[in-house]
């Protein structure tokens, strides 16, 4: 699987499996079977950000589909979803050797998922209405870091329809929330 050769997986904290068990479920994340996908989204999100919680094999995860973006392949909607669980997890002070230094992970996630907002905005309006679902509860928590994110969704509220539209709308004004407060409603 391309990008998880600069992780140790097996020093990669989980939930309740070894790190090294990680990329098997990547790889059933981006399956066209949209059983594996669920199954393996189930797995990933108890195993790096269950209910809130993050663990440091979220980076790694986070990494290895934002890569996927950079290098311009699509991602299903399970995968926006675990982005969105990764952003959204905590675990102060968590954080894991990188290239011999040490990262945060959850800086280093938001980071990765930053980079991929521009290839995500690309895909938006082209994937199906779960994916857009998705992405819209993903990109209002990164407003405050990337303008991209308000612009497009302001372009978009108007001549989107039907649930698109609402969604957007909605996905909107947390973002405006998320610019003027700082975090979301």
């Amino acid at each position: 699987m391309k990008g998880s050769g600069r992780w140790d997986w097996s020093a990669l904290t989980c939930q309740t499996l070894p790190g090294e068990r990680i990329p098997g479920y990547l790889e059933l994340l981006l399956d066209e079977d949209g059983g594996e996908r669920q199954r393996a989204y189930g797995v990933l999100y108890c195993e790096v950000a269950n209910q809130g919680q993050l663990y440091s094999a979220a980076a790694a995860c986070v990494d290895v589909l934002v890569e996927r973006l950079e290098n311009r392949e699509r991602l299903p909607a399970e995968a926006v979803s675990l982005l969105e669980a990764a952003l959204n997890a905590r675990a102060a002070g968590l954080s894991v050797v990188l290239d011999g230094a040490d990262t945060d992970v959850a800086q280093y996630s938001r980071r990765r998922i930053l980079d991929g907002v521009p290839a995500l905005i690309r895909h938006a309006e082209d994937e199906s209405l779960n994916w857009y679902k998705e992405f819209c509860f993903l990109v209002p928590q990164l407003a405050d870091s990337s303008p991209e994110v308000v612009d497009y969704l302001r372009r978009s509220a108007d001549h989107l329809d039907g649930e698109r539209q609402a969604l957007c709308r909605e996905a909107l004004e947390e973002a405006e929330e998320v610019v003027r407060d700082g975090h979301m409603p």
